[in-house]
């Protein structure tokens, strides 16, 4: 998919949905889940603000989209790809539905850093009212994008 915004290698993203799961990072990024340990030093938890997190009707994945509530704030990973290969793979993977924006992370030791997000650009009739859940995606839905995606591999 292409994208509007520039990232070099070393731009970092933030991801608030499917991708906070270290095996689902590293099925994207590496083409093993298996290797979900070699991505958790590629990650920081991180916050940004002014955007809210959704459901999305009938969907595992969430949206992130704009809000005017400035109080408003959505916790996830700051993750740094090491490749412009890996970036596009993170594209691909996010899909037509969805468009790189710029944001400013803030992580936990106070410190913020631009980088950017995918911002939901699709029909705002499928969001739903209520937050995502990581949590539940870990724990009912985790294991069975492992097993659709299991031999298979993005190119970036």
């Amino acid at each position: 998919m292409p994208q509007t915004n520039n990232a070099s290698a070393n731009t970092p993203i933030f991801v608030y949905g499917t991708l906070m799961a270290a095996p689902l990072l590293a099925w994207v990024l590496k083409g093993d889940s298996s290797k979900a340990i070699d991505v958790l030093s590629r990650r920081k938890p991180g916050t940004i603000f002014g955007f809210k997190r959704h459901r999305i009707h009938h969907c595992d994945y969430p949206a992130l989209i704009r809000s005017n509530d400035t109080c408003a704030q959505v916790d996830g990973y700051i993750i740094f790809p090491a490749t412009l290969s890996e970036w596009k793979k993170l594209d691909d993977f996010e899909g037509d539905s969805y468009e790189r924006t710029p944001v400013i992370v803030r992580i936990l030791d106070g410190s913020e850093l631009d980088a950017f997000t995918y911002v939901w650009k699709g029909d705002a009739d499928a969001l739903a009212d209520e937050d995502w859940s990581f949590e539940f995606f870990e724990t009912e839905r985790l294991e069975t994008w492992l097993e659709l995606f299991g031999g298979m591999e993005l190119v970036g």
